[in-house]
């Protein structure tokens, strides 16, 4: 059996699981469409949106596709995100009369990244001719979206100009269905050809031509005799509470109570829509659910598969949890959601009693409060939701940390030094190792790397850092691995202390298009919340603007330029990494953190004063420091 993994991506609300359903109906395994097969939750019928990527099986043209439906929703992204690379193929869904939306922008540029081939269908085009659609899409989105419909020998001459071996066949034997295929097949493969369909998935128009499509264009190859393979791309939990590891097999087979890793399966699962069956066995290329294998998280390679690539789309809002059960609840629960969402983050901070989950907008956050309170029995609540800083330095600063209670010891003295933007923490050592040993420096950089260190601004993640080791000493009887561990910690915390601090604040990528009527609202709002725009430029009837702006002063935009532009502008926000904060005094205020009074993240150094550990404040801890002795 070949199988085929084919992934329906769109907007909101642009007949995504209209599409879904109907590809179903058309491969036998759903009678009729009914809007709950794969929206199967409470919450996503009543909001009318997916949530939660589901995903089932049709068969077509001796070949099984395994469907998987994605959020549409901008909250729900990271969700979207994780299905991707394990798809063979992506289908875009576009809205006729709607036209390309920022979210299509968002969802296109994550497919180019990640190499996945793609297809199109216009839909609604029972509502809307979909030429107008059609040449947004190749304006926008690439030009080499070539409509289909009709097949190939329409389109013969367009796809002849895509490839100059193809154009030879075309110009001396007019059109050749093999050849072209073939052709087609790489283009797709490659990436240089978009096939792109036009009809409506409500009434069932198009859609066997997007199946013929997929049939004659779509080439995927998976060996089930090669050693075994796998990736996990998701995690559920079924109602009794089974924990479920969502597999893609890309080689080889699996089997219940097959041995994966040193895990051992229990039961191998199909799901299909909100149900599921036993499964005897998964060949290369199939998808399918694995009870008993705990130590397998979303991301992981398992055999000689290597891991996902990890996703770009991630949160860059927090928000804290109010609740009144006991805190163990809480942060177990939300733990559990983590484990089936790796975004969310969850983060208890026993010295404020404060638990905080990443997010991607409020959508989310009523999500969350619903699915605590009828998977978990939970009432939660949310503060107001804070973007993410992070904090780096602006020059070279060194630091000492040293750890000395009765019968421990050790020393470091580290240099951190700036990194370039977005190069997160590195390692070096300038310690010859007649001075520290080979391993004693090796644990020290282990102990970098082990935690997240907070910088002394707001209590923010550090990045962008390069620490280098200037100097170490261990006791030959006295120390402990932990010894370093701590006296790491200070010695980090005690630089920053001392250093030129610098908040950072996440931008996004803002790409708007707009009536030019419209133009100078935008560009006054973008004025106003400080953003580097670039010169406006004309699009068609349009004008597109583009900027980089700070998160902090996007918060709702979304719908204010929908209101003033009457639905009729398309925005677009993509992560742009972070800057320099716009404001740091009212960030810094907002926050009012007070890194002395934060005990975890001390800068001060214990050292043995007649046989007990004293306690020596970060100012004076230096010139008490052996090694500078």
């Amino acid at each position: 059996m070949q199988y085929r993994t084919i992934g329906i991506l769109a907007h909101v609300d642009a007949g995504k699981t209209t599409l879904s359903e109907r590809l179903l109906v058309e491969g036998g395994s759903l009678r009729a469409p009914s809007g709950a097969y794969l929206d199967s939750d409470a919450q996503e019928q009543a909001r009318g949106i997916t949530i939660f990527a589901s995903q089932a099986e049709f068969q077509h043209g001796g070949f099984t596709y395994q469907l998987v439906d994605t959020p549409g929703h901008i909250d729900f992204a990271a969700e979207m995100e994780r299905t991707l690379a394990i798809l063979d193929a992506a289908v875009v869904v576009v809205s006729a009369p709607d036209g390309v939306q920022g979210h299509t922008e968002t969802i296109w540029q994550r497919l180019g990244a990640l190499g996945v081939p793609t297809f199109l269908f216009l839909n609604k085009c029972d509502r809307a001719a979909p030429g107008p659609a059609l040449a947004e899409v190749r304006s926008l989105l690439s030009e080499d979206c070539i409509d289909l419909s009709g097949g190939l020998g329409p389109a013969a001459e367009a796809l002849a100009e895509r490839d100059e071996r193809l154009l030879e066949v075309y110009l001396e034997h007019g059109y050749n269905q093999a050849a072209f295929i073939a052709a087609a097949r790489e283009m797709v493969r490659q990436r240089r050809l978009f096939p792109t369909f036009c009809g409506s998935a409500r009434e069932g128009v198009g859609v066997e031509a997007l199946l013929d499509g997929l049939d004659a264009l779509l080439v995927p190859h998976y060996d089930p005799a090669a050693p075994f393979a796998a990736q996990c791309y998701g995690v559920r939990r079924q109602p009794d509470g089974t924990r479920l590891a969502l597999l893609k097999i890309t080689a080889g087979t699996l089997r219940p109570r097959g041995h994966v890793g040193a895990g051992k399966v229990g039961e191998l699962r199909l799901l299909r829509g909100a149900k599921s069956e036993n499964l005897p066995l998964a060949e290369a290329g199939r998808l399918c659910a694995a009870s008993g294998l705990p130590e397998v998280c979303i991301g992981d390679g398992l055999g000689a598969a290597p891991p996902l690539p990890g996703g770009a789309l991630k949160p860059l809002l927090s928000a804290k949890v109010l609740f009144s059960c006991p805190p163990q609840q809480a942060v177990s629960a939300f733990k559990t959601l983590e484990d089936e969402d790796p975004a969310l983050a969850a983060e208890w901070d026993s010295q404020l009693s404060q638990l905080t989950v990443r997010i991607m907008g409020q959508v989310q956050l009523e999500v969350l409060t619903e699915v605590l309170r009828t998977r978990f029995g939970m009432e939660v609540s949310f503060a107001p939701p804070e973007v993410l800083y992070l904090e780096t330095i602006a020059a070279p600063v060194e630091g000492w940390g040293h750890f000395e209670p009765l019968r421990h010891y050790a020393e470091v003295g580290l240099r951190l030094e700036p990194a370039p933007r977005g190069s997160g923490i590195s390692f070096a050592s300038e310690c010859p190792t007649d001075v520290l040993a080979l391993n004693w420096q090796r644990l020290i950089e282990t102990h970098v790397f082990e935690r997240i260190h907070r910088g002394v601004l707001t209590g923010s993640p550090l990045t962008d850092v390069r620490a280098v080791l200037l100097c170490g000493r261990a006791h030959e009887k006295h120390t402990e691995g932990g010894d370093f561990r701590e006296s790491v910690y200070r010695a980090i915390r005690h630089a920053l202390m001392h250093a030129e601090n610098v908040l950072l604040e996440p931008c996004v990528q803002l790409s708007a298009l707009v009536e030019p009527a419209d133009a100078g609202r935008l560009l006054s709002d973008l004025s106003r919340m400080s953003a580097e725009t670039a010169p406006p430029v004309p699009q068609g009837a349009r004008t597109r603007v583009q900027a980089v702006v700070p998160l902090s002063e996007t918060l709702g935009y979304a719908q204010e330029f929908a209101a003033y532009t009457h639905g009729r502008g398309m925005l677009s926000l993509l992560p742009a990494g972070y800057r320099p904060c716009h404001d740091t005094a009212a960030a810094v205020a907002r926050r009012a953190y007070d890194p002395e009074r934060d005990v975890e993240h001390t800068a001060d150094s214990v050292f043995c004063s007649h046989g007990a550990g004293r306690i020596i404040p970060w100012r004076e801890a230096a010139a008490h420091m052996h090694c500078r002795r």
